[in-house]
Formats: structure tokens, sequence, C-alpha cells
């Protein structure tokens, strides 16, 4: 270790820990900075590396970004579908959902406000969007999955649009997301949805 207190590659042993410290700096950088301002040099720094240590993780700021968009995404809807699956009706197991959100945007604030910027920052620079591919319209398939079970076991009316449906519960969920990643306050999120549980 030099005088920087900073290290270079790490043993192979701790190369998984790195690499989520790695994950989780990047995306509390691109969730408070924006892809832009954000520098592998920076995310070094907060992860008390050398900015050439990144290198043995990811071969460039857009791949990083891929990494942490990939990883974020896998982290939330893996996690959906476990709160889902605890329930057996589709307004239980949409709420479960919901509250599962709350828990990982309390537990990191920095989730919801990755996931909130990918659609700016996709516009902003089309050459991340194709980095993303492997967990692209995951969103759009748990919600349609959801509704899916729920017109299987009989709970739906039979006019009921079901993408239309998925297309509103997913909605609602994005939009509590980002209310509460700008207004800072998860405490919001939570009143949120125990308002809504009111209306079932």
């Amino acid at each position: 270790m030099g005088t920087s207190g900073r290290v270079g590659r790490p043993p192979a042993g701790n190369s998984d820990e790195t690499r989520s410290q790695i994950l989780r700096a990047a995306r509390e950088r691109f969730a408070r900075d924006g892809y832009r301002a954000t520098t592998n040099k920076l995310i070094a720094a907060d992860v008390g590396i050398t900015p050439t240590a990144i290198y043995h993780y990811v071969d460039s700021k857009a791949a990083l970004y891929a990494a942490v968009y990939c990883d974020t995404i896998d982290r939330v809807y893996s996690g959906f579908e476990e709160a889902a699956a605890a329930e057996s009706h589709l307004l239980a197991r949409y709420t479960a959902v919901l509250r599962r959100a709350n828990e990982l945007q309390v537990a990191d604030p920095s989730i919801a406000g990755f996931i909130v910027a990918v659609a700016q920052e996709t516009q902003r620079h089309p050459d991340l969007l194709a980095l993303l591919t492997p967990q692209r319209g995951r969103h759009q398939r748990f919600f349609a999955g959801l509704v899916a079970d729920a017109a299987a076991a009989g709970e739906l009316q039979a006019d009921v649009d079901e993408g239309a449906l998925a297309d509103l519960l997913g909605a609602v969920l994005t939009g509590l997301a980002r209310m509460t990643s700008v207004a800072g306050d998860p405490s919001r999120y939570t009143a949120a949805v125990d308002a809504l549980e009111r209306f079932f």
C-alpha cells in the first residue's frame, strides 16, 4: 500500500467484495451526480482503491454504468419476486412489492435515484442503451407476470385489459420511487402505500 492509503488490484479472496463496493459507490455517484459528472477516479477514491484498479472489473465508464444497472435491476426485481411469492392474490402481492420497494429505498436511497435517472441518461447517452440489454424489460415482464397470474387464478374480470393493468401497476411503483427520490424522504413513500392500501 502506498502513502495514499489506496490499494491496487485486490487479492483473489477480496475480489467479490471489492466489486460490490465499486458497484455501490458507482451507483451512489451516478444517482447523485449523473453519468457525465461521474468519473472512475471519483469512484475509486470513494472505495479507497487506485483508478486503474477499477479496470480489473470493467473496461470503461460505460461498462461500469451497465454493470451497476444490471446488478441493481437484478437485486430489485429478485426482491420483488420474493415478496410477491409470499402472497396469493394480486392486491396482496402488489402491496408486498410496494413494501419491498420501500424497504430497499430506506436501506439504500441511491437505488431509486439511479433507476429513476436511467431513462434520461440513456437519452443523453444512447450508446449506453445497448449495454443494458441483459436486464432491460424486466420491469414490464414482472408486472405482466403478476397480472397474468391473477387472470389465470380468475381474479380479473374477463374484459380487463391485462396490458393496461400491468402498465398501471408499474407506473404507480415508478411514480412513488420518483417522488421519493426527488423529495429525499422515504417516509412519504411509506405514507403513500398506507393510503393506497385503504382503497383496496
